[in-house]
């Protein structure tokens, strides 16, 4: 998992004619110098990585020049003689470029002011006409154009110029030269959403960025491409490799054998807090369902502070790492080589076990204390970690504002855990004349459940489409890093003091767990809930009785689950399980001793 990048070669050159000048500056971390001066070759090309610039080789023996010239209108300057270039880009990934007018040093130079000139760019029809001095760089260069030149393209280029008809007698006989010079990055063009104001996807050597079509194969992306757009509600994905000493090259496929665990980028945001209430228990329920306001914001802005409804509060899951985004697993963790729902309950610690798929067999019947040093050990280099409380808040909140699916995420009813399946019925419809829609608690109906690439099957996403992360809503529980510090015993059953002894005494553990005090043994206690965690600000709560007369706390949003942790079991679980309908969803929260259960898994997060 330690593979180290490539590193390009980085060359800077310059090619000079007799009257031609053309440079080509490329910008790197380790470059050689050379240059070349040329004598009637027939042909003139500059390299440089996979960039090359072809001159006019009709045109080698002038240079771009305005020499005793009449002013004339610009309808006839576009029709002098034409300088011609051409740019190559033979890589496999696209160059960023920018291509710059130099002055050159000639005896009485005409001023750049009465200077015009007329280019054009064949592969987009571009046709722009400037005057000299429109776009001046601080150098006193003149801007010609930028842009990328993609894969595997070429731009064909002709340039000409010509004396303003607006010149005076003054530059009569005067003369006015320039030359070319390109430069390229090529440190690869990323792309980057304008929406996400710096917050776009953190990639490490362990992470392949993909894309993933709707049928659910895996292509690799380049970073060039747009490969994500939030805005439309279409989310960053990544893949490890099983084998990654393999390389897959622009939109190869990447066979499913050779995945070993997806993930999906969380962008750091700030949200309008829409509930500070305190509940200290359950009163009626409300229809409080609303999008919620978010606005990305990189970690170099000043954080939001808010406190009350109405202002706005940079969401805590990303202050405790200060990073600009993290990674989630796109589905509830599954244990490498289940072939049944049984095999898959195993309390260890084993990261090699750990796989993050679709349509495998969620890892249950494990401890707080196992799951998080799985989660931890996974991918030390990339900040692994069990998902905490907060964490799990910041994807839910994210999936009800206008960048995800904003509506009921679907259950996931596949009642052998299988990861990213969905209900075929609607799971808010809930219980039907005392029947489940789609299983009641004790699995006597049928399960009709769909995968994760079909229309179905997107309903289950935090998106509405196959870019977001399923399992949120059903599936089984989820353990979350989430604790009562008021706890009966400490860690509770969670093993955790045993594998790490001074887990709740040492300041370096801090980070990785949300604190809560509840101290009363009363699950409809929500008063210690944090902002963000998506808990508290779910009220007001009620009950509701089941058919099978048991009443249960539920929130004003659809309905979901909502018991709260308190000194008997003290560690959240989150989202429901297969078996619950209305009950289960992304804002489902619940309580545990933090020991082994079968139906409790828990989710991987990445902060490179």
């Amino acid at each position: 998992m330690n593979r180290e990048k490539k590193k390009s070669k980085f060359k800077k050159g310059v090619i000079v004619s007799t009257l031609v000048f053309l440079s080509l500056v490329v910008i790197g971390a380790s470059y050689a110098l050379f240059s070349q001066i040329l004598y009637g070759q027939k042909k003139y090309v500059l390299e440089s990585g996979g960039l090359k610039v072809y001159l006019d080789e009709s045109k080698h023996d002038t240079n771009i020049t305005v020499s005793n010239s009449l002013p004339v209108l610009d309808e006839t300057g576009i029709k002098n003689d034409a300088y011609n270039f051409s740019l190559v880009n033979e890589e496999a990934e696209d160059l960023e470029y920018t291509i710059y007018l130099k002055e050159d040093e000639v005896e009485n130079k005409t001023p750049a002011e009465v200077i015009r000139y007329y280019y054009t760019r064949d592969v987009d029809n571009i046709k722009k006409i400037r005057g000299m001095t429109e776009q001046q760089d601080e150098e006193g260069n003149y801007f010609l154009e930028t842009g990328v030149l993609p894969a595997k393209s070429t731009y064909n280029y002709t340039f000409r110029m010509w004396l303003s008809y607006e010149a005076d007698e003054s530059v009569m006989g005067t003369k006015y030269s320039v030359h070319l010079e390109v430069n390229a990055k090529q440190s690869l063009y990323v792309y980057k959403e304008e929406a996400l104001n710096g917050c776009d996807p953190v990639l490490s050597a362990n992470l392949v960025p993909v894309m993933i079509e709707s049928d659910g194969t895996v292509k690799k992306t380049s970073l060039g491409k747009k490969w994500y757009d939030y805005t439309n509600k279409e989310w960053a994905n990544a893949v490890v490799l099983v084998d990654d000493t393999k390389e897959y090259t622009e939109g190869e496929v990447i066979p499913e054998a050779n995945i070993e665990s997806y993930f999906v980028w969380i962008p750091r945001y700030k949200y309008k807090i829409f509930n500070d209430t305190v509940y200290t228990g359950v009163t009626t329920l409300e229809n409080r369902v609303q999008e919620i306001e978010v606005e990305f914001e990189n970690k170099e802005t000043a954080k939001s502070t808010g406190t009350t409804t109405g202002s706005w509060l940079t969401h805590p899951a990303f202050v405790s790492f200060d990073t600009n985004g993290f990674w989630v697993g796109k589905f509830e963790t599954g244990y490498k080589g289940a072939t049944s729902t049984e095999t898959a309950q195993v309390n260890s610690s084993a990261p090699e076990k750990l796989q993050i798929k679709p349509n495998v067999y969620s890892w249950r019947n494990i401890t707080v204390g196992n799951a998080f040093k799985a989660s931890y050990d996974y991918l030390r280099s990339d900040e692994s970690h069990m998902m905490k409380n907060t964490e799990w808040g910041a994807v839910a909140y994210l999936q009800h504002s206008k960048y995800g699916s904003s509506m009921s995420v679907r259950n996931n009813n596949n009642r052998s855990y299988k990861t990213g399946y969905a209900s075929v019925t609607e799971p808010t419809l809930g219980y039907n004349s005392g029947t489940s829609i789609e299983g009641n608690k004790n699995g006597t109906t049928s399960d009709v459940t769909l995968p994760y690439n079909t229309p179905t099957g997107y309903t289950a996403s935090t998106t509405g489409n196959i870019t977001g992360i399923y399992d949120t809503s059903g599936g089984a529980w989820e353990y979350v890093m989430g604790y009562n510090i008021n706890a009966n015993s400490v860690g509770g059953s969670s093993e955790l003091t045993s594998i790490y002894g001074d887990f709740f005494t040492n300041s370096r553990w801090e980070k990785y767990y949300d604190q809560y005090s509840n101290a009363e043994v009363d699950a409809s206690k929500y008063q210690t809930g944090l902002l963000g965690d998506a808990t508290r600000e779910m009220g007001p709560f009620g009950t509701v009785k089941d058919p099978d007369g048991s009443s249960r706390y539920r929130t004003s949003w659809y309905g979901d689950l909502a018991s709260f942790v308190n000194p008997v079991n003290p560690w959240f679980e989150r989202g429901g399980f297969w078996a619950y309908g209305v009950q289960s969803g992304v804002f489902g929260v619940s309580y545990s001793s933090g020991g082994v259960n079968t139906s409790l898994s828990f989710r991987v997060v990445l902060t490179p």
